[in-house]
């Protein structure tokens, strides 16, 4: 009788802990369910007022030209086109850098140099500089020496080849350089061409 007690305690026990995590699951999938309705409502919105008339449409097509200027470098360099470049890290210009730079300038030409908005931006833009030459950069440099280090043990003990770490991960000051300065020039002249055109 003992036993058959503590059996069924502990399925009663273990149902609840069940039913416990089936309401908080269903609360958590109601919650999913009103920000997506919400996040969709908004982009139908956004999508309907017309791209040229929003901020972030010129950032991101500053961010897209960038990326195809990089491709474009890369096919130049390696004399091969790899469209992998598109979405990879590293390399001339630096898209980090260069959408922050693109942020700047926008609130720049928009708010003025005196304003609250520019320095914070301006704060961020020069930390984005900072993490692509020096954090970044010595992430790759380091990834680099491990793979040399790991090609030479597993020659040695007889492994198989590993996929090698990513070495292409920061960027130099030249490439910081030109993503501040190509992300700046792409945001004025788009600034211009987009809203003072009209």
């Amino acid at each position: 009788m003992k036993n058959f007690l503590k059996r069924v305690f502990l399925i009663v026990y273990f149902f609840s802990i069940f039913l416990r995590i089936l309401i908080a699951f269903w609360k958590s999938i109601s919650k999913c369910y009103v920000m997506i309705t919400y996040l969709v409502s908004n982009i139908k919105d956004y999508f309907s007022q017309g791209l040229s008339l929003s901020p972030l449409f010129i950032v991101l097509l500053v961010g897209f030209s960038l990326q195809f200027l990089k491709v474009i470098i890369d096919a130049i360099k390696s004399k091969a086109f790899h469209p992998y470049s598109f979405v990879s890290s590293g390399g001339f210009p630096s898209f980090h850098t260069g959408l922050s730079s693109s942020v700047t300038m926008y609130v720049l030409l928009v708010y003025g140099v005196d304003s609250i908005m520019f320095m914070i931006v301006f704060c961020f833009a020069l930390l984005f500089a900072y993490d692509a030459m020096n954090l970044r950069y010595e992430a790759g440099q380091h990834a680099h020496y491990i793979n040399d280090l790991r090609s030479e043990l597993q020659d040695v003990l007889h492994q198989a080849k590993k996929r090698p770490l990513k070495e292409r991960i920061g960027h130099t000051p030249l490439e910081v350089f030109g993503g501040v300065v190509l992300g700046s020039l792409f945001t004025y002249i788009f600034y211009y061409l987009l809203y003072l055109a009209k």
